[in-house]
């Protein structure tokens, strides 16, 4: 299989799977997806002691879980996971995953609609400086959760985007604070064969708001690393006073927890899971083998296989 845009092989690694939110009270962040996303629910559910140990979160044993997808159908999946939350947590200030990015159809029209909900707006609809083409809004969830929901006003030949089927569509983009955006792109060279990208400096209002600075004072490096399947990490170089992401004993990271992602096998990726692999029913692994790591940023990454062992 090549990749559509330049004939090269596809890599073994995408597309994604799911994003999951670690969220103290499950029920009321569902909530808010299904009443103001449009999204639905998969499954509900518990965590058990196997999938806890895959992801090496013994606290997370038994507590709920839910699962929804997309209006479109499509099997991105947000999975939400009872989890603590604790108290020196603060979207956008530590390094780990930061964003789930989702492909939307008209994104000022779902600004006017998260309007005095649960959901705050952090970004309002705005092009982007490099692509005006792409014009994006972010929010925070009722979790601490971060989401950038981004519409493409036209087509762009360049770049192998989604196309959003449905007012508000899957996940295509999961985006990673670090120190700097070249070791996770060596990690991915290195596990995956990808090649590393030119790095943008770039302004980012939203960082300056989350860090308290003065309005586009700081330059962040920006890159992509390309995935299979439409699907990007989208990494970003924090400022020096990005902290440690806090974590309560035996949980999940709180907010934008983990990103789970296909694979074309465990035995190949070359490198040290957290915990033996697994097979686990439902969704999104429908018993096809899965296995949880640490990325270049200490970010939890599940791997499930492309096809059923």
């Amino acid at each position: 299989m090549s990749d559509s845009n330049n004939g090269t092989p596809a890599p073994a690694i995408g597309p994604w799977a799911a994003s999951t939110i670690a969220a103290p009270d499950v029920d009321a962040v569902e909530k808010t997806y299904t009443d103001h996303l449009g999204y639905w629910v998969v499954e509900r559910g518990a965590v058990s002691e196997a999938q806890a140990r895959s992801w090496a979160a013994p606290a997370t044993v038994g507590k709920k879980m839910s699962l929804l997808a997309p209006e479109s159908g499509k099997e991105v999946l947000l999975r939400i996971v009872e989890n603590e939350r604790p108290a020196a947590y603060k979207p956008l200030t530590s390094y780990g995953w930061a964003s789930s990015e989702l492909c939307v159809q008209d994104t000022d029209a779902l600004e006017a609609r998260l309007r005095n909900t649960p959901f705050e707006i952090i970004g309002p609809a705005a092009d982007l400086e490099m692509i005006p083409e792409i014009r994006a809004m972010q929010v925070v969830g009722l979790a601490g959760e971060v989401f950038y929901l981004t519409m493409f006003k036209e087509d762009i030949p360049e770049y192998d985007l989604p196309t959003a089927h449905s007012f508000v569509d899957r996940m295509f983009i999961a985006v990673l604070a670090t120190d700097g955006p070249e070791k996770v792109q060596n990690w991915y060279h290195e596990h995956f064969g990808i090649e590393p990208g030119e790095i943008a400096e770039i302004k980012l209002t939203l960082l300056d708001d989350a860090f308290g600075l003065a309005q586009r004072e700081g330059d962040y490096g920006l890159t992509v690393v390309a995935l299979r399947g439409r699907s990007l990490v989208e990494v970003d170089r924090y400022p020096p006073q990005t902290v440690a992401r806090p974590v309560a004993p035996g949980a999940l990271p709180p907010g934008n927890a983990m990103m789970s992602v296909l694979v074309d096998s465990l035995d190949t990726a070359g490198v040290d899971y957290l915990g033996d692999p697994v097979m686990l029913p439902g969704a999104p692994y429908h018993g096809r083998r899965s296995a949880t790591l640490k990325g270049a940023m200490g970010e939890l990454l599940e791997f499930i296989e492309r096809e059923a062992s």
